[in-house]
């Protein structure tokens, strides 16, 4: 069932197109009995330099569980601000590592 909302979630992120500064989403899975808000851990770009540029975002949930979201972005892709270390960056606040 978890795996449902997330791949919902994703096919939306897929289809958004971004001309602006952009950050991995908040990602939280629902189900009957409760919900999980996954933590963000880290960003990593794959072939930023085309038109198949991947963002993979990467969370933390409760005991193992965990998610990426990869967003499409449809054209080349760039690290925003000083927290990357080449093609990826880490920490707990997704706002610190910026793409366009």
């Amino acid at each position: 069932m978890k795996l449902k909302f997330v791949a919902g979630a994703v096919m939306c992120f897929a289809m958004m197109s971004t001309a602006y500064a952009a950050t991995c989403p908040t990602v939280t899975v629902s189900s009957s009995q409760n919900a999980t808000e996954f933590k963000f851990t880290s960003v990593l770009l794959k072939d930023k330099d085309s038109a198949k540029s991947v963002a993979i975002c990467r969370y933390d949930g409760t005991d193992d569980e965990g998610a990426s979201v990869g967003l499409r972005l449809g054209h080349p892709v760039q690290a925003i601000g000083d927290n990357w270390n080449g093609d990826q960056c880490a920490g707990d606040d997704a706002s610190k590592c910026e793409f366009k």
